[in-house]
């Protein structure tokens, strides 16, 4: 499986905001909408700071 899971990091701390994302959509500037596995999506604002293809893991980061 390819899914990753995004966290949103605010003042330092990572939160995880969406488990086993299969697709992140640009939606404007600086908004996204994460797609889940199940079908479930999650609209969210916020800048990449970084993706770990390795490690399934991508953070957001607060504007």
């Amino acid at each position: 499986m390819c899914e990753s899971n995004v966290y949103l990091k605010e003042n330092d701390t990572e939160k995880l905001i969406m488990e086993n994302v299969a697709a992140i959509t640009p939606a404007g500037k600086d908004t996204f909408i994460l797609k889940g596995l199940l079908g479930e999506r999650m609209e969210i604002a916020g800048i990449i700071e970084d993706i770990n293809l390795m490690e399934h893991k991508i953070i957001l980061k607060t504007l």
